[in-house]
């Protein structure tokens, strides 16, 4: 990945790691895009941040930023489920969309894309830093992660189409051992599923062959009515869209259900489902908790450490700490101030935005 090579410092009026610690006045060292240490003293050059909140980067674990679809949609010959492992969203991401220029600039610096449609039920989606290089491959994570489109908002309770994607499943399990080649070796496995049934359909699904231990789930608005069974496989949950005020979906999606889940142990994380939801309300998901009974500690983590298990990129990014990317949000004075907003946005130590506000 493309990063800054020299060797320079931030001074932090405050940091919240992500990993429930907070530091105050002290200097992130960053050589090569990666965080050198945490420390009192520097010597060396350094930006000055000292009246400032500095927390890790957004992580937005599913979206479509990127992806436009055709205005005339699948043509009538196509259409029919489709579930192709070889179904490869980086084969149609148009990485100089305005969308990914948005996440950037409103903190976002790492994004999972989703390949599933309407037609589109299994395919391979990608993490990407949002960079805004010129080549793609500069800022794409080389994980591999399989995606199930099982049931989207408008989906609830359609048991034969449930019915059916499982049934292809299985029957592509059993008739392509490159398939079974590819699940067994895959980073992770997302199954999107809203209602409780369907949740509960995913993880027997992984049971049945075998990925549980790669089990990220997507959508999970009734999630909290299966939370022991979830638990017990410690399955991360990635919740989404965060804010819904159709009053249609009201009785399904409540954030109270996020506390909910944090509160009884799971990794759960939060995403916009953009384009369902602006990607640059993603940077208000914090504030969101923090009004729901979360902590800041707590809020910081639900956006970045738990969003970067939920990805498997966890040994990359996630929290401000030596080793990781130097993937940094800098917030005017206070973090997750509705008023004032960010600052500045580092990736891998690179400074690559202009001061935002929150959107109106």
């Amino acid at each position: 990945m493309i990063t800054n090579p020299f060797e320079y410092a931030i001074l932090a009026g405050k940091i919240l790691t992500g990993s429930h610690e907070i530091y105050k006045d002290v200097f992130i060292v960053i050589k090569e895009g990666k965080i050198q240490r945490i420390s009192d003293t520097w010597k060396g050059p350094y930006v000055d941040f000292s009246n400032a909140t500095v927390t890790p980067g957004f992580i937005e674990p599913y979206s479509k930023l990127g992806i436009k679809w055709s205005i005339y949609g699948i043509q009538e010959d196509q259409r029919g489920i489709i579930m192709d492992p070889d179904y490869y969203v980086i084969d149609g991401l148009n990485y100089s969309d305005p969308s990914i220029r948005d996440a950037r600039e409103f903190g976002v610096t790492t994004a999972y894309i989703s390949p599933g449609g309407k037609y589109v039920r299994l395919g391979k989606g990608a993490v990407i830093k949002t960079m805004g290089t010129s080549l793609l491959h500069q800022s794409l994570y080389r994980k591999n992660i399989l995606e199930i489109l099982l049931e989207t908002p408008e989906e609830y309770y359609e048991s034969e189409l449930r019915m059916n994607i499982l049934r292809e499943f299985r029957k592509l399990y059993s008739n392509n051992k490159r398939f079974r080649s590819i699940l067994g070796n895959v980073d992770r496995v997302f199954i999107v599923a809203m209602s409780y049934e369907s949740i509960e359909t995913a993880l027997n699904l992984a049971q049945e062959f075998k990925f549980l231990n790669k089990l990220t789930i997507v959508g999970a608005p009734e999630a909290v009515k299966v939370a022991s069974y979830i638990k017990e496989f410690n399955v991360p949950v990635i919740y989404g869209p965060f804010w819904i005020t159709d009053p249609l979906y009201l009785d399904r999606w409540n954030f109270n259900n996020v506390v909910r889940l944090y509160r009884l142990g799971i990794t759960v994380s939060l995403s916009t489902f953009h384009p369902l939801m602006d990607i640059k309300l993603l940077q208000l998901a914090p504030a969101l908790a923090i009004r729901y009974d979360l902590n800041e500690k707590e809020a910081t983590s639900i956006f970045s450490q738990n969003a970067a298990i939920a990805l498997g990129i966890q040994k990359d990014v996630g929290i401000i700490y030596p080793g990781k990317d130097a993937d940094i949000v800098v917030w005017e004075e206070d973090a997750y101030d509705m008023k004032e907003g960010i600052k500045e946005v580092y990736i891998r130590g690179i400074r690559v935005s202009r001061t935002v506000s929150i959107p109106q």
